[in-house]
């Protein structure tokens, strides 16, 4: 999503320009605009850097937050809350995977834990043994495949049988 991609951009930024702590909560005394050569304001640049890097519409919306940790976790809330229709439709794309050949076996299993983790962000947790069956069904029906399915769920312990069993 954009977001997702501004999200890495935005903390590649800050951690080339030594603030992303800022912006983390982890540092604790701002780095500010004055050790700058030349420069004269006093806001951090962390603070700014962020600001530079959104829409008017969320400048407006997050003028409030007048500190850089509170700043960025506000952008984060706006934009990872969980929505029931991206829910739904999350849930409807891990329920309905199909694996083709037409691609590796190893970006199948990235799209799941891909998928898995946007749920998890969106404070749903999935059972890791309801991914596993996730996986399982989601393989080829052929006799290769079946056959690879029926080893996995006859020879794995119940209590073993999870995502990262199968997927090794």
């Amino acid at each position: 999503s954009n977001f997702q991609i501004w999200k890495l951009q935005i903390m590649a930024k800050l951690w080339r320009e030594k603030v992303l702590g800022m912006a983390l909560g982890t540092d604790t005394c701002p780095i500010t605009s004055l050790s700058i050569p030349g420069t004269t304001t006093t806001v951090p640049r962390a603070h700014r850097i962020i600001q530079d890097s959104i829409s008017d519409a969320l400048l407006l919306k997050t003028e409030m937050h007048t500190t850089t940790k509170d700043l960025f976790n506000a952008l984060l809330s706006i934009h990872q809350t969980s929505n029931l229709a991206s829910t739904f439709y999350i849930f409807q794309q891990l329920f309905n995977p199909a694996w083709s050949r037409g691609s590796a076996i190893s970006e199948h299993i990235t799209l799941l834990h891909t998928l898995e983790a946007c749920l998890v962000r969106m404070k749903f947790m999935v059972d890791i043994r309801l991914l596993a069956f996730v996986l399982l069904n989601s393989l080829p029906k052929t006799p290769e495949w079946n056959m690879f399915t029926s080893s996995i769920i006859n020879t794995v312990e119940d209590s073993k049988l999870t995502f990262d069993a199968v997927e090794t």
